[in-house]
């Protein structure tokens, strides 16, 4: 089986569950050839595979206080790459095609009428059973418009419907011993630094070490109760690990390692962004602290009250591999007759 792996770069999360995917898939005997296309190209923690296909496509930007600028987002994207990638992948070529919330992927097989699976925590939240929340209406028709497909392997934290699978947590993590040396990791990249800076040096955090993922800096540095440090994979994996804490927004992944860990979690999902606060809405109906603002008092209260939350997911990784080889074939449409 020839396979085509579109996976979205504009998140860190992508990578890592992908990354997790890949690897299986890699090893299955059904699969004779296993090619990577990414698109969006800002995730930052590096690709541990070969990539057959890179495209800039769409991506989302931010402005002030961790909002997302949708006319960055939209001056920033590039229409042409879409139109070039449609026309030069060979998608006919592959006898299966799957996304991991990647567009080009899934334009591309639905016009070729190749076998398409979607993957990813937003698909869940088009289950008729998901709990009603403020924009999941409009995130349903954000994930048909993007990535269109009947295929759907839902993740969340929570099994809501058939096609929904508890999610992937990397053997890094699964296979850990967690720590708890006293500091808080934060990782809002939709902030800047110097937003975050002045938040977690407050007086009231005075007394806390926080250990701060910056989107921008080059090398490791101090700021009075603050390290800041580059992306980096193993850096982060060791630091999630070791935490006493996790600040980070409603993005997927993080949160889903960070309740794997038993880690205390404060959640400050993106503002106008209706995944992560649907993301958050289903988090606080579990007991995690969740917050729609950057708040040094209410971090300061939380890290006195805060309690884990430990949650033991099974690993569906198997299952979910599975899931996708074995998706019904998705036919091209006949136009009918006039």
């Amino acid at each position: 089986m020839k396979i085509l792996f579109g996976i979205q770069a504009t998140g860190n999360g992508h990578i890592t569950r992908s990354t997790e995917i890949y690897k299986l898939l890699k090893q299955h005997p059904e699969v004779t050839q296993l090619d990577v296309l990414i698109s969006g190209g800002k995730a930052q923690m590096g690709l541990p595979f070969e990539v057959n296909y890179e495209y800039k496509g769409f991506s989302f930007y931010y402005g002030k206080k961790g909002k997302i600028s949708v006319l960055k987002s939209i001056g920033k994207a590039s229409f042409l790459s879409v139109a070039i990638a449609l026309m030069k992948v060979p998608f006919k070529d592959y006898d299966l095609i799957i996304s991991d919330f990647e567009p080009i992927t899934l334009w591309g097989a639905k016009i070729a009428g190749v076998k398409r699976v979607g993957i990813g925590n937003m698909y869940a939240m088009t289950s008729k059973k998901f709990p009603k929340t403020k924009g999941v209406s409009l995130t349903k028709l954000f994930a048909q418009f993007m990535c269109p497909t009947v295929n759907k392997i839902g993740m969340h934290f929570q099994k809501f419907d058939d096609f929904i699978y508890y999610p992937v947590i990397r053997s890094d993590i699964r296979d850990a011993v967690p720590g708890d040396n006293n500091f808080n990791l934060v990782y809002l990249n939709s902030f800047t630094d110097e937003e975050l800076l002045k938040c977690f040096t407050a007086p009231e955090l005075g007394d806390q070490t926080f250990v701060v993922y910056s989107k921008v800096a080059q090398q490791t540095y101090r700021m009075g109760n603050c390290i800041i440090k580059p992306l980096n994979n193993f850096t982060f994996t060791q630091d999630i690990i070791e935490c006493s804490r996790v600040i980070t927004a409603g993005g997927f992944q993080t949160i889903s390692e960070a309740l794997y860990l038993g880690k205390k979690l404060f959640v400050i999902p993106i503002e106008k962004q209706s995944e992560q606060i649907s993301n958050a809405k289903v988090l606080s109906n579990m007991g995690v602290k969740t917050s729609m603002q950057l708040c040094s008092q209410e971090i300061a209260d939380w890290v006195i009250n805060s309690q884990p939350i430990k949650v033991k997911f099974d690993n569906d990784l198997p299952a979910i591999v599975d899931a996708i080889l074995h998706a019904p074939h998705q036919p091209k449409r006949k136009r009918k007759a006039a």
